[in-house]
């Protein structure tokens, strides 16, 4: 099997997954009680987007197979969503739209497992969709359906503006495989508090935003599709638009961004270079069941895969351009966020954290105020008169503030570089913690980030 650019070190790990994700397996997992067991870092992918811990231990309490992984997942799910009925005939609906955010989050959940029964993962995701619609008008800054018109089709996404004079600067953000654009609120929130309006959309191809390869390999149309509706609305300013990706949704954003001069910058967490790394390497035991996402057969999505690339794409973005990766993913190795780093030529910014996991869900702590902070000064460049809120050199007293750069003399020669100035961060979220798998040699150590920039 060819690999462009990969290591045996970081290959290891993805090929050993690919095994231990193979159903039966899992099945055996679950029946010997795996879910309760779940270490602390995993449990974040949960806590982090809206489900409780005592819900969440609840739940992996009751689970032993991957059936009953959805049911007791959509169980918890309807609960909330009559939480959040009976709040709304009581009047109180700031408690309802956080019941029906979790129910939104606990049916997104109860489809995870699901890839070869799709008309069941159809019935959760539409669960998910209609909680997630019943808290958006009573959020604190609501979310309102934005729909784009594309060809035959609408995009469907939601869009949420805070209070101010003046057209906002606008964030783009796309999802990634097997995600759905309601799982973007917790990074949506964290624009709107510094002034941005938000779209949040089902990455091309994903969620409701129909399931066509095709799209995820050529975005670009949709892209163009989704600047021309925000240039029609006066509350948003045209001219400090950025685009934000996850995963697969990362890779689609910086394609968009490289086509759209309309774009001002673009950042991604965990993007591929290129999806072979995901069809030959990190899920080869899993492509009948991605192929179901797509509802298509193996051989057809083999001719798709190799036209998922930024070859030919990443040197021309004459944009901004920061992206971050996790040593301890998965699913997109490492290096790819490396690579697209070293083949860019436009001004750049790459944060490596070698303890992250996928989306670096784990250390979301340090990377969501950096990033968004990133993007918010970037836009505030586009805008006369807009001051970007500089970053924090001190931490002021009585608060409970964090370092968030320690990088590791030792990690990886071609990852050193100039080490930025120390940035500290108002602990608002759950603290990072380390993905707890490790080779047995390696000595454990605190939060590491390595963080670089590069000027065209």
């Amino acid at each position: 099997m060819q690999v462009k650019g990969g290591r045996l070190e970081l290959l290891v790990p993805h090929m050993l997954r690919s095994q231990l994700l193979r159903p039966g397996f899992v099945r055996l997992s679950l029946k010997l009680g795996a879910a309760r067991s779940m270490p602390a870092w995993a449990k974040l992918q949960f806590t982090q987007h809206g489900v409780g811990e005592t819900d969440l231990d609840d739940v992996l309490g009751r689970v032993t197979s991957l059936e009953s992984w959805s049911d007791e997942w959509e169980a918890t799910a309807r609960a909330y969503e009559k939480r959040g009925r009976d709040a709304i005939e009581f009047g109180k609906v700031r408690e309802a739209s956080r019941h029906f955010l979790t129910a939104s989050a606990a049916y997104n959940f109860a489809q995870y497992v699901l890839f070869m029964d799709p008309e069941r993962k159809r019935q959760l995701h539409a669960g998910c969709v209609r909680a997630y619609a019943s808290a958006a008008p009573h959020f604190d800054v609501p979310a309102v359906p934005f729909e784009v018109p594309f060809r035959r089709y609408l995009l469907r996404g939601y869009l949420r503006v805070p209070p101010g004079d003046g057209p906002r600067p606008v964030v783009v953000i796309f999802n990634g495989t097997n995600a759905v654009k309601e799982e973007l609120h917790w990074w949506a929130d964290a624009f709107v508090q510094r002034g941005c309006a938000v779209c949040t959309f089902d990455g091309p191809g994903l969620g409701e935003t129909f399931h066509r390869l095709g799209h995820v390999g050529e975005p670009r149309p949709i892209g163009v599709a989704i600047m021309n509706h925000i240039e029609a609305h006066p509350e948003l300013d045209p001219d400090a638009v950025g685009f934000m990706g996850l995963s697969l949704g990362g890779y689609c954003a910086i394609r968009m961004a490289a086509h759209d001069p309309r774009v001002k910058a673009v950042c991604a967490v965990s993007p591929p270079y290129s999806a072979d790394v995901y069809w030959n390497v990190t899920l080869a035991s899993m492509r009948r069941e991605l192929a179901s996402l797509y509802d298509m057969p193996v051989e057809e999505m083999d001719k798709h895969i190799p036209r998922i690339t930024l070859d030919g794409v990443i040197d021309t973005l004459d944009r901004p351009l920061m992206v971050a990766g996790g040593g301890r993913d998965m699913i997109t190795p490492g290096d790819e966020a490396f690579r697209i780093f070293e083949s860019a030529r436009c001004e750049r910014e790459l944060v490596f954290y070698p303890r992250a996991a996928h989306e670096c869900f784990n250390v979301l702590s340090d990377l969501r105020p950096r990033m968004v902070g990133w993007m918010t000064r970037q836009l505030a460049r586009h805008r006369p008169g807009m001051v970007a809120r500089p970053k924090r050199a001190v931490p002021p007293r009585d608060y409970a503030y964090f370092a968030a750069e320690a990088c590791d003399p030792d990690f990886a020669d071609e990852l050193r570089g100039e080490q930025h100035p120390v940035e500290w961060h108002e602990r608002t979220e759950q603290p990072g913690l380390s993905a707890n798998f490790r080779w047995p040699w390696l000595v454990d150590r605190s939060l590491e980030v390595v963080h670089r920039a590069a000027i065209a």
